[in-house]
């Protein structure tokens, strides 16, 4: 099941496509809010960075994720 941006990144890992969870990103200085859960645990990132090739390559392999997740 992919509850969280740590479910999709553990799934797409499997798939050999790195995300990020969006949780990494939620600055909290000093661990102010810890009793807050994050507020981006249920994103993820993704980077557009490589070639146009290897962007499509890891697209279809989430996409084929996403789909058998269901």
């Amino acid at each position: 099941a992919l509850r969280d941006g740590m479910d999709f990144f553990r799934a797409a890992l499997e798939e050999q496509v790195i995300v990020v969870p969006g949780e990494f990103f939620d600055v909290n200085p000093g661990k102010r809010r810890g009793h807050i859960p994050s507020r981006l645990k249920q994103y993820a990132r993704l980077s557009f960075g490589p070639d146009a090739a290897t962007v499509e390559l890891g697209l279809d392999r989430l996409a084929k994720m996403i789909a058998s997740a269901g």
